[in-house]
């Protein structure tokens, strides 16, 4: 048997097919063309483009899977579960998943982006059968905390912590566009990151016992592109700060909830930088604490986990 998934975020159209034991049986993706300078796209131009990458990324996944019927199909519906969490942008996908549970005649299961995320993350890590964790979702508009408990093969999440203003993700790309770099900026800041080694910039952060806040951080990071400070300092002080942040706000939720296991996930998950630091710095906050990640390619936008959320819900009505 095949389970789809379909995932339209903001910047990545994205589609996935998995088996009836949960191996992922083909994935396609492809980025959204963002011009020169600017920070993103308009919900209708991502829309655009989701319409028009979306057949010949099924196309390719159906070369390598075959034609055959899928058992379930899943879309992400929105960014969130939770009220009030919309985008247009994901309807591109919920279309075309409409349109081919029609054709084939299969169920279709409505999921969020941040579900996805989680069970694409926690498939491919060491995690994997973990029951009860801390999920941190890592991205281009989300810096979340969040307990999480798997229920019937699907995450069902509590915020324990989150951003008061601006996203990891997002501060990440403010500094990297005022440096010259092309967006998304998270591969280019993160190169710069992880292969400096000369004096270190420490910039301003915060956290408090619910929120973290980034926007002193982005002032301070300007500041110092203004006055001229040279891109790889700057790469490795914005990582840098995001560690140490993500470091206090996973301290304070694991604190909270008695939960000392983590799983990051989300495109800035997907770090090279912050894979190496974040261990380290969370060891010297607290010893208990266990944080594991998954593999980079599942770690930023994609269908897998989407996928596998149609095949746990369509196995699990078939016990």
């Amino acid at each position: 048997m095949i389970f789809l998934g379909f995932d339209t975020s903001c910047y990545t159209t994205s589609v996935a097919a998995v088996d009836e034991n949960g191996e992922i049986a083909d994935s396609r993706r492809k980025l959204l063309s963002v011009p020169d300078g600017q920070r993103g796209l308009r919900q209708s131009e991502g829309f655009y483009q989701h319409i028009n990458a979306m057949p010949e990324l099924y196309g390719k996944l159906t070369e390598i899977t075959g034609r055959q019927a899928p058992a379930a199909i899943a879309v992400s519906e929105h960014p969130r579960n939770c009220a009030g969490s919309y985008m247009p942008v994901f309807y591109a996908g919920v279309r075309m998943a409409e349109m081919l549970a029609h054709a084939y005649g299969c169920p279709l299961y409505r999921t969020d982006h941040q579900s996805g995320h989680i069970a694409a993350a926690l498939h491919a890590s060491a995690l994997s059968g973990e029951k009860h964790f801390l999920a941190v979702h890592l991205s281009g508009g989300t810096t979340e905390v969040l307990e999480t408990v798997i229920k019937d093969g699907l995450p069902q999440c509590r915020i324990v912590m989150k951003t008061g203003d601006i996203s990891a993700g997002q501060l990440i790309d403010r500094v990297g566009v005022a440096l010259g770099f092309p967006f998304p900026c998270g591969r280019f800041i993160d190169e710069l990151a992880i292969a400096y080694d000369g004096k270190r910039m420490t910039l301003p952060t915060y956290t408090d016992s619910e929120k973290c806040s980034f926007s002193g951080t982005e002032a301070a990071a300007m500041r110092a592109v203004e006055k001229g400070a040279s891109k790889s300092v700057m790469a490795e002080a914005v990582m840098d700060a995001i560690t140490r942040t993500l470091c206090a706000m996973i301290t304070e939720a694991a604190l909270k909830t008695g939960c000392f296991t983590c799983l990051v996930s989300g495109g800035v998950a997907s770090s090279k930088y912050l894979r190496a630091a974040l261990q380290g710095e969370l060891a010297k906050e607290n010893k208990s604490l266990r944080v594991y990640f998954a593999r980079p390619e599942l770690s930023a936008d994609n269908a897998c986990g989407v996928a596998i959320i149609a095949r746990n819900i369509y196995m699990g009505g078939k016990r």
